[in-house]
């Protein structure tokens, strides 16, 4: 792990020299701690909250705590200390105005759900480091988001891949324990259970919220994961768990806060008005995903698995969530629907900007795998710089103005 490149390492270096303090958030076992250690190494010591002595010493006197920290130290997993520890933090960058004070590293969002607007607002820098992306994985340099915004046809040279290829990347996901080395179909079932069964504890959850049935949390995971790049629709996840819509509503939340589970929100326009509004769902990490399905490569790969295409979008979902972390500009993502069925997977919007991503199984796009990235083009005008239908074959081609269809693998291509 120490040997893989993260994108976001220089980026965390340039963010502490303006901020006082930096947060790394993200899912555990993506490498925070390892992100933590490359930054520290001329900076100072770090203390990391799960030590049981630690935490002890945060809950009984987080300010006592805080000002016996070396200078430029580190905290991991900070989110366990709570907001007393926020404050105690607070006070101190507040004391002491210079950058580069703290970094901070959660597995939580913490910030994100806690009623915190004041506490660290203007003080901090946030990255959020998720799994190894498929470039870092290869060593490559991904530039796709960056280079769609500016027009251009993605990766002329991608890598020939084919749908057993495009299975065992879903298969193995992002986490660094299941991508490096050679870990077993057993190795890797035994990792995603267990990885869940931690996350989802009743310990890491009472960090962030009242859960009094967290065994409802594991099957509402395995709903999500049975409707994969769908449309979150309550009332049905409700019915299919026999409890109420305000719990279902109440837990998806917190899933979300635990890095377990994506909300793609819906993306609309003025002009554009009869769009859903509800966003889709997909998990974290495709190997949870296949997991919770009970799916392997071979299985996925046939023909006719019902799981390949959704999970090929979550994939590709979270390859471009990676990306859009370190652009140069902020990258929102979200997806289409409207009442007359036209769907578009991906919207990536930056500033008025926009571009449209379709995810298809086929090897053979055609423009009509493209019709309903036209209308957006035509119906939003020069705001639309390109339209691209990611597909399982090998053919880089137009499909029309400012529509392209691409490989995949075009994601990670240099």
């Amino acid at each position: 792990m120490d040997d893989i490149e993260r994108r976001l390492t220089p980026i965390a270096e340039e963010l502490l020299t303006g901020f006082r303090a930096l947060v790394v958030n993200g899912p555990r076992q993506a490498g925070k701690s390892t992100l933590v250690r490359h930054v520290q190494r001329m900076r100072g010591p770090i203390a990391n909250l799960d030590d049981p002595s630690l935490l002890d010493a945060v809950l009984s006197d987080p300010n006592g705590f805080v000002q016996g920290l070396p200078p430029r130290a580190a905290i991991d997993e900070f989110q366990r200390g709570g907001d007393p520890l926020l404050l105690a933090l607070k006070a101190t960058v507040d004391a002491n105005r210079g950058p580069g004070q703290f970094v901070l590293a959660g597995s939580t969002r913490f910030l994100t759900t806690r009623r915190l607007s004041d506490t660290l607002t203007g003080r901090i820098g946030i990255i959020e480091l998720l799994p190894l992306s498929a470039g870092e994985i290869r060593g490559s340099t991904e530039t796709f988001v960056e280079r769609v915004f500016d027009g251009e046809i993605p990766g002329t040279d991608p890598e020939r891949l084919q749908r057993a290829d495009y299975a065992q990347a879903i298969t193995k996901g992002g986490f660094p324990e299941l991508v490096l080395g050679t870990a077993t179909t057993r190795l890797r079932t035994a990792w995603c259970a267990s990885y869940i069964a931690t996350v989802t504890a009743l310990t890491n959850v009472e960090q962030i919220a009242d859960v009094r049935r967290p065994e409802h949390l594991a099957n509402l995971l395995r709903q999500v994961s049975a409707r994969s790049a769908g449309e979150v629709i309550v009332a049905d996840l409700a019915r299919e768990l026999a409890i109420d819509e305000s719990t279902v509503r109440s837990y998806l939340d917190v899933l979300t806060t635990l890095y377990l589970v994506r909300l793609l929100p819906a993306w609309t326009t003025s002009r554009t008005n009869r769009a859903k509004r509800r966003p889709v769902m997909h998990l974290i990490d495709t190997a949870l995903a296949a997991h919770l399905l009970g799916t392997t490569a071979a299985q996925l790969a046939a023909i006719d698995s019902p799981w390949f295409g959704p999970l090929l979008e979550t994939f590709v979902v979270g390859e471009i969530a990676k990306q859009a972390g370190w652009a140069e500009q902020p990258v929102e993502l979200s997806h289409y629907r409207d009442r007359d069925q036209r769907e578009i997977d991906v919207i990536l919007g930056r500033g008025r900007d926009i571009v449209g991503i379709e995810v298809k199984a086929t090897a053979t796009p055609t423009t009509q795998h493209a019709k309903h990235l036209a209308y957006i083009r035509d119906d939003v005008g020069k705001r639309f710089k390109l339209g691209v239908v990611l597909h399982t074959g090998t053919q880089v081609l137009s499909l029309g103005d400012r529509l392209v269809a691409a490989p995949v693998s075009s994601l990670w291509a240099g």
